[in-house]
This record gives structure tokens, sequence and C-alpha cells, in this order.
């Protein structure tokens, strides 16, 4: 129902006398609309196509510009951004900043996605780092994560991590990435449980000692999807330890459908962000359960409705076991 409607009616039951509701609908009219989570969101999609186009101009005419006028420009660009940054950076605190100056986000924002830009275009021409694949990634990983801490965003973290994931893919089996999956490869396969765990470890702890902890989230959607198709990768292509990759697999969607419950019970504010890790657990537990179902029970044997029925039936209950989480979080909420 829209406020005039509300109001109309509440005016009809004799709660509201008509002046009373000439006023609130007036008011209704009038009061300022917040256009804040707008303009932030052109923003950051400004930012991004900025760069994408920066991208796109380097691909289409380095050949006339010139290599060195082009590094030259983003090495500029990138030291304009974060000069800006970091002379208007906010007050350093351990938890969420409020108070920042106007366009730093961005600023900070531009200079990761240029510094990528430059570095890529740099290896790419004149192979910078040689054949040590791994600098080009763990580099910015360095660089962006105390970045992230200092001026407080988490998207800078977010590119922070993903590097630091790739630079761990890239370190075991660097020809791989041109060749073939990585999680075809068991060393990788482990590396990024092992990083995954690390990294799951210290947000934790972070959080109990109340840095960041708003940080949290971030760290585990990120680590916590990659240490989930970490184990999916071991279970689905390493047949002598699949009992433990499924083990394993069991134990850490159980780890989330209670951390998610946990956060939904202690702080009932972040009971919408905590239904992610119970569909993370739920989703990567119902594609382990179907693959050992169909491995090892092989059901298309049985004849051709076992094959539908499971998928019917399994469905429906994974279904309504999500709409009723959901419903409790709402309620919760």
């Amino acid at each position: 129902m829209s406020p005039e409607d509300v109001l109309s009616e509440l005016s009809k039951q004799g709660i509201l006398s008509h002046e009373q509701q000439t006023i609130l609908a007036d008011y209704e009219q009038k009061k300022p609309v917040s256009v804040y989570w707008e303009l932030r969101s052109m923003l950051y999609v400004g930012i991004t196509a900025l760069s994408a186009g920066l991208g796109y101009l380097i691909y289409d005419n380095f050949d006339q510009i010139g290599h060195g006028s082009l590094l030259l420009a983003m090495a500029a660009g990138c030291v304009a951004c974060l000069v800006y940054a970091w002379l208007n950076r906010p007050v350093w605190s351990t938890g969420i900043v409020t108070e920042r100056a106007a366009f730093t986000d961005y600023a900070l924002l531009l200079f990761c996605l240029l510094f990528l830009t430059l570095e890529g275009y740099a290896q790419y021409q004149y192979t910078l780092f040689g054949t040590r694949y791994g600098l080009a990634t763990l580099l910015p990983a360095l660089l962006f994560l105390p970045l992230a801490y200092r001026f407080d965003h988490r998207g800078v973290l977010g590119i922070a991590l993903t590097a630091l994931i790739s630079w761990v893919g890239v370190t075991v089996r660097p020809l791989n990435l041109y060749l073939k999956t990585n999680f075809f490869d068991q060393p990788t396969v482990l590396s990024a449980i092992g990083l995954s765990l690390l990294l799951i470890g210290a947000a934790l702890t972070l959080e109990r000692r109340s840095i960041k902890p708003h940080f949290t989230y971030t760290y585990l959607t990120i680590a916590g999807n990659l240490l989930l198709i970490a184990i999916l990768g071991g279970l689905f292509n390493f047949r002598e330890q699949r009992a433990l990759y499924a083990l394993a697999l069991a134990v850490v969607c159980v780890a989330f459908d209670l951390y998610a419950r946990h956060e939904r019970r202690t702080h009932p504010d972040r009971a919408a962000g905590s239904f992610l890790f119970l569909l993370m657990a739920t989703v990567y537990g119902y594609i382990g359960l179907t693959f050992l179902f169909f491995t090892y029970l092989h059901p298309t044997n049985w004849g051709e409705g076992w094959y539908y029925w499971y998928f019917i039936l399994t469905g429906i209950a994974l279904i309504a076991y999500l709409i009723r989480q959901l419903t409790g979080i709402r309620t919760t909420a």
C-alpha cells in the first residue's frame, strides 16, 4: 500500500483526523528523497566504465600512441589518484568509517584499476616480471590489502583478495592456467583449500578483536566460495581421496550453516547477509550430494523415472528449505 492509502485507511477508522491526514499527506509528498546510494552506484559504474574504456583505447591504439606514452599516462593517472586519495584520507578507525572526503573512495578504486591496467600492459609489452607470473598477482595483493584497511574500502579489499587467490593458483602450476582447468591439479586444489582456511581464520580472528569486523562478510564470501569450489574440484577429480573430500564438504557446509544461524541470533541486523552463507552451504552441499548419489548408486539403471524423480523431489525440498529459512530471517529482521 502507498502512504496515501495508509493515511486514508487510518482516517476512515477514525485514528487520524482529516487535518492530520492532510498534514501527513503533504509531508509525504514534499519530504526530501535520498539519492545517496543511487549516486554512489552511478559513480562506481562510471569508474568501471572509465577503466574499461581506457583498456579498450590502449588495445586499439597502442601502435599509434606509443608504448612509452601510454605507460607514462597510466602512471601519471595512478599517482594523481593515489595522491588525491591520500591527501583526503579518512581518520583511522578499527570500525566503520562514517566520515570521509568526497570522491576519496572513487579515486582509490580508480587507482587500483589503473594500476592493474598499467601492470598488465607492462608485463605484456616488456615482460616486466619475466616468467615469474606469480609476482604479477602478488604485487597488487600486497599493495591493495593495506590500502583497503587504511581507507576502509571493501571494494579494494575484494580486489586484493582476488589477486591473492590468483597468486596461489599461478605459483603452483603457472602453465596450467593456459592449458586446462586448475582444479584438475591436486596441488592447486590443496593450495586453494589452505589459503581459504587461512583467510577465514584471519577474518574471524580480526572480527573477535574488533578490527574491521565489517570486513568479515567480504572475507567469508570470497574465501568460502573458493573453499567450497576447491573441495568440489577434489571430489569430482580425485577418486582415491573422494571420501576425504566428501567429509570435508559436509563439515564445511555444516559450519557455514551454523555460522549463518549464529549470526541471525546474535546480530539480527546481519540476518539478511547471513542468508548468503546458508545459501552457499545448501547449494554446494546439494551439488556434492547429487554427484555422489549418481556416481555410486547409478539411479539411471533403475529406470528412466528415477532420474527425473530425484531432481523433482530434491529440488522441491531444497526450495522449501530455503524459503523456510528466508521467512525466518525476515521474521527476525
